[in-house]
């Protein structure tokens, strides 16, 4: 099967676009649209912390998409969605923590966001 068929999902890619200011301090984040890209997500782990305040929930995943898609590490995924007709969220924000080319997709190694 096709690396492209199996991508059912839609991924909401962002872009940092924040500069450093005159002092080289970097300024706070401004997340960026980017592009709504096919692809396909599935975890890898996933664990759950509790602590007195609050409850943490950490997690590893993987993602392809099409070859050619401008994609960096320094990227995030606003959410992921089901291509079907109802669109539905399944993954919040996620991280790209590597980008691994291959011969007929990208494929991103992601992380949950903290």
């Amino acid at each position: 099967m096709p690396a492209r068929q199996r991508m059912i999902h839609r991924l909401y890619v962002q872009r940092n676009g924040a500069s450093a200011d005159a002092y080289g301090h970097k300024k706070p984040a401004t997340w960026e649209a980017l592009s709504t890209t096919p692809g396909y997500v599935w975890p890898v782990t996933e664990s759950t912390a509790h602590d007195e305040e609050m409850t943490r929930v950490d997690g590893s995943y993987r993602a392809i998409v099409p070859a050619g898609t401008d994609v960096t590490e320094a990227d995030r995924v606003q959410k992921v969605e089901d291509r079907a007709d109802t669109p539905t969220e399944l993954f919040g924000t996620l991280y790209v923590d590597a980008v691994m080319r291959r011969r007929g997709h990208v494929m991103l190694r992601l992380r949950s966001h903290e």
